[in-house]
């Protein structure tokens, strides 16, 4: 009997194969944030559901440009430009409190004519790229104070006081923690980082209590009224069942559930659609991070390897966020359920984070030099 030979999968096979998996995840989210989008501004506003469809395709559009546009930059032009990208997009951040239209007593939004967008999400996709050259760059001193944890966190601080200004204190933890996340994973030692926690921490915790908002956030995070924004998301969720009121039936996002197109959203998603529909959301979400893990333990190149970690914790970390927020388990804190809810900006980054992280793969796989060879592997 002749042995059965076993068809050897290239790497190249297998890294496609990975970002198959990711992409079949964000296109099943990017479509079920267009359905919801019309579920959800189509009665509960002026649009109607066909403006509302047109609204969010054309955002999905635009986000689809912003993938393509990520995915065929060469990588080593996106290394090259990640410290001055940075510097402009953090003083952008820096100025919004200057010339930005205040929105709920913040500024936030900066507006060129007709349009509108958010800096911190852009800071965020910048702010990965230049931790992870810090990081390849480092090579084996990444864990040396000097090299490894000083360059990253002198950055992350030159971008969360700016979002402070704002402010946005939720932003500026949120990139302060991806930027910890990522030089932990690199191999910063963790004794650097207990020290300035000690300092920092206090300091940030006072400086967010000096703003009623956030003081009444962490008030009924303790103490959850049932007419509050995230009591009114836990009677949206609880009201769902099992399969739902179903499609469209919902009537928490008639004014009950604030910000019910984005910050909100999986409370319409849970009401509409259920356990079932709540349960397919998390899964999405889980096929997306098995993905990112799968496809960074295979990457070589130590600045690509970075740079798909980077953007996984990004993603899966606003994810989790968004999800706390919802069922209660963590004070309120206005950041976007990723691919899902509605928002030009935060659509547009997210979809050319995913451009990137395939555009990394793809780099590691060519014959060309590698990208972090100026740098000592790590």
């Amino acid at each position: 009997m002749t042995a059965i030979e076993v068809p050897q999968v290239s790497p190249r096979q297998k890294h496609v194969r990975e970002f198959d998996w990711m992409m079949l995840a964000v296109v099943a989210l990017c479509c079920l944030g267009l359905v919801m989008a019309v579920s959800v501004l189509g009665p509960n506003s002026r649009l109607g559901p066909m403006r509302a469809i047109k609204q969010q395709g054309i955002e999905l559009l635009i986000g689809l440009v912003g993938f393509i546009l990520a995915a065929v930059t060469p990588m080593h032009l996106m290394r090259r430009l990640a410290l001055p990208g940075f510097v402009l997009i953090g003083l952008a951040c820096w100025s919004t409190r200057f010339i930005a239209v205040p929105w709920n007593h913040a500024y936030r939004w900066i507006q060129i004519g007709s349009f509108q967008f958010q800096p911190v999400e852009g800071a965020k996709f910048a702010l990965v790229i230049l931790v992870a050259h810090l990081l390849a760059k480092a090579g084996r001193e990444v864990f040396t104070f000097r090299h490894g944890f000083l360059p990253v966190m002198g950055a992350v601080a030159f971008l969360a006081g700016g979002l402070m200004l704002q402010p946005d204190h939720g932003s500026a933890l949120l990139a302060i923690a991806i930027a910890a996340a990522m030089a932990l994973v690199a191999g910063v030692r963790v004794r650097h980082f207990i020290v300035w926690c000690g300092l920092g921490l206090p300091l940030f915790v006072y400086l967010g209590m000096q703003h009623g908002y956030v003081t009444g956030r962490v008030q009924n995070f303790l103490d959850i009224k049932p007419d509050s924004q995230v009591g009114q998301s836990l009677v949206a969720i609880a009201s769902g069942g099992v399969f739902g009121r179903g499609l469209g039936e919902g009537w928490m996002k008639m004014g009950f559930v604030a910000e019910a197109d984005s910050d909100f959203v999986f409370s319409v998603i849970a009401e509409e659609l259920g356990f079932c529909g709540s349960m397919l959301v998390l899964s999405l979400y889980s096929v997306f991070g098995i993905a990112c893990y799968c496809l960074i333990g295979r990457i070589q190149d130590s600045f690509l390897r970075f740079v798909v970690c980077g953007f996984a914790i990004l993603l899966l970390g606003q994810a989790t966020i968004n999800l706390l927020v919802v069922s209660g388990c963590a004070p309120a804190k206005g950041i976007d359920l990723p691919f899902v809810s509605t928002g030009g900006t935060s659509l547009f980054f997210c979809l050319a984070a995913v451009g990137v992280m395939g555009n990394a793969a793809r780099t590691d796989l060519s014959g060309s030099p590698k990208i972090s060879a100026s740098s000592r592997s790590v």
